[in-house]
């Protein structure tokens, strides 16, 4: 469903989602049933359904506010903002850059948690101070309180997708110089969490209240795959980050002499196993000298393929997109996504061709490093459709990397 913008502040839009309404009204409807059934002698149904829509809709007023504080701290501390949406009780952010120091995630990390903190403290104080607690100004502004209070807390929870979860790897990170270890230590913390909610869970199911036990069983496993998610995910980016294009198995090259006539190219584009292979290289006396597409066949009458010689239609080599052996796996796939075929040629330091590379490869090279090992049909399958295997989108894990600072 399409978001609607309500304002605009420094060059970034502030939209709101539809599902932003639906939890004004459930919010609405939850409160204004709890002052029935704790005030019904004090209020009548018109005034519980006003205490809960005000109550509601200025503590989600207050939320967009904090947001907009947290997003001047993000943007004096580097970060690129493309847009703010709000869905249920937080936000999503579309990020271009990430901040790229430890202080300043901390910064970014603990605005948020304060501001509900403060203006708790203030709203309770103005209730507190105020000698009449059933005039529905004041119980509405109690309740704003009171549920700042509580998403202060919930914020500085430890775990990876708040505030408090981001706060915990960057002081880790301030204090231990690596940024690796605030976030692996975080992981490990929110799977160990994860296990003991699962656990709790599945005890509540059998020993006490099955919706409850179901609830946190389910959240606990849903934490657990999340955190194991993770896992995979930093053990990907280790991956592309230090491995090098020589660890990976190369495509050989399909060598032809120069002399070699159409005839004879005609018969080895008859008999090739791959579909996608359609370049040959060149070799003259041992030497590579250039490449041809099969597709020359078609500039040239049949009647004349016996007089006509492929070395006489190469291409020099460095026409060919090419990366060196020694090169950052991370940079040869963006090299590689740069190509209209997802085909890349391989040298080695004295620019000799080595062999060839494509999404496949690259992909059955992490999934082997993971520890997966596809059947030969899955592989060959795979390498048939020029596709990273089980859908990883390595580009996108690469540009998330350099948005962060990674690489």
């Amino acid at each position: 469903m399409r978001s609607w913008q309500i304002f605009k502040i420094w060059g970034i839009p502030f939209k709101i989602h539809p599902y932003w309404f639906a939890i004004l009204f459930l919010f609405s409807w939850s409160i204004s049933n709890q002052v029935n059934l704790a005030s019904g002698d004090i209020y009548n149904t018109k005034e519980a359904w006003i205490i809960g829509f005000l109550s509601s809709f200025f503590l989600l007023s207050s939320i967009i506010s904090h947001e907009v504080l947290h997003t001047f701290v993000s943007l004096n501390q580097g970060v690129k903002i493309k847009k703010i949406t709000f869905y249920f009780l937080g936000a999503v952010l579309q990020i271009d850059k990430y901040c790229q120091t430890a202080l300043g995630n901390i910064k970014i990390a603990i605005v948020r948690p304060l501001l509900c903190f403060a203006t708790a403290s203030i709203l309770l104080l103005i209730s507190s101070l105020n000698a009449s607690q059933e005039l529905i100004s004041i119980n509405i502004i109690s309740r704003v309180g009171i549920l700042n209070l509580f998403l202060g807390f919930l914020n500085l929870l430890p775990i990876a997708s708040l505030d408090g979860g981001n706060l915990l790897k960057s002081i880790i990170w301030y204090f231990s110089g690596s940024k690796s270890k605030g976030r692996n230590f975080l992981n490990k913390l929110n799977l160990s969490l994860s296990f003991l909610v699962l656990i709790f869970g599945l005890f509540c199911l059998f020993r006490f209240n099955f919706y409850y036990g179901f609830i946190l069983s389910f959240l606990g496993l849903f934490g657990v795959n999340s955190s194991k998610s993770e896992s995979q995910f930093f053990k990907i980016e280790n991956i592309l980050k230090f491995s090098k294009v020589s660890e990976l198995k190369l495509k050989p090259l399909r060598k032809i002499e120069f002399d070699s006539n159409f005839s004879e190219l005609n018969t080895l584009i008859r008999h090739k196993k791959d579909s996608l292979d359609k370049y040959f290289f060149i070799t003259n006396n041992g030497r590579w000298t250039g490449f041809v597409d099969e597709n020359i066949l078609k500039t040239v009458s049949m009647k004349k393929w016996e007089r006509n010689f492929v070395g006489d239609f190469k291409r020099p080599i460095d026409s060919f997109v090419s990366v060196y052996s020694n090169d950052k796996l991370w940079r040869t796939i963006e090299r590689l996504e740069e190509t209209s075929e997802g085909l890349i040629l391989v040298l080695n330091a004295a620019d000799i061709p080595l062999g060839i590379i494509d999404r496949s490869k690259i992909g059955n090279f992490i999934l082997n490093k993971l520890g997966f090992n596809l059947p030969s049909e899955i592989v060959n399958k795979l390498n048939y459709k020029n596709n990273y295997p089980l859908g990883i989108e390595l580009p996108r894990i690469i540009n998330s990397m350099k948005q962060k600072g990674d690489l």
